[in-house]
């Protein structure tokens, strides 16, 4: 499940794995709804003869799973400029924060479950869509994380990948290890075969331009 959720701008690999790890396998849902009633993403309710109230959020659910899902939509929220916007819209209509949030993380398991559920990326334009690979690569650089695992994991999320991301994943990766071929080449080397099964020739790689590589 983790892969694919990475393109999506405010869905890190924290809070993906950690919605991961308590959602489990997507074939056990058949519907988007089955991951919000299992997290407990609605309204508890109490109806005797003619009294029908609602109340908070229901008390029957997995906490884990909706204390994952609340971490995503929290994220959103900060991050990603449609869910962001959703929730200023509210907060002008007085919805309160706790409410705006439930919100979010019902429409965040909606798009979990089709990207996860057809092995697709996030289809929004421009700042809202990021490169998988590059966003993997970035998170294990910040961790400090061996070069073999880094490039492992790498491996791993490209077989979830759709043909139609390699040319948008490659082209990131191929720039940086193209810059990364002036100096110690550990890293641009293990690159190498990655961008060979993304359609990426070695001559490409090695080929920058000179003010590229002083920008680095």
């Amino acid at each position: 499940m983790t892969n694919c959720l990475l393109s999506v701008t405010g869905i890190n690999v924290v809070s993906a794995a950690g919605l991961a790890g308590e959602a489990g396998p997507i074939e056990h849902y058949a519907t988007a709804r089955a991951i919000t009633g299992r997290a407990g993403l609605y309204p508890s309710r109490y109806q005797s003869d003619t009294v029908d109230h609602q109340g908070g959020l229901s008390r029957s659910c997995n906490r884990r799973l909706r204390g994952a899902a609340m971490m995503v939509a929290k994220n959103l929220i900060k991050c990603h400029p449609y869910y962001r916007g959703l929730s200023a819209f509210w907060a002008t209509q007085k919805v309160d924060p706790r409410d705006r949030h439930c919100r979010i993380a019902n429409r965040a398991m909606r798009m979990v479950f089709q990207i996860v559920g057809g092995r697709q990326v996030w289809r929004g334009k421009g700042a809202d869509c990021e490169t998988i690979l590059s966003k993997l690569r970035m998170f294990h650089r910040d961790h400090h994380t061996d070069l073999d695992r880094m490039i492992a994991d790498m491996h791993e999320a490209l077989a979830w990948l759709p043909r139609s991301t390699y040319a948008s994943e490659a082209k990131p990766l191929a720039e940086f290890a193209a810059k990364k071929r002036r100096g110690p080449q550990q890293i641009g080397d293990l690159l190498i075969d990655l961008l060979s099964r993304l359609g990426v020739t070695q001559e490409n790689v090695v080929q920058s331009k000179p003010s590229e590589a002083l920008k680095s």
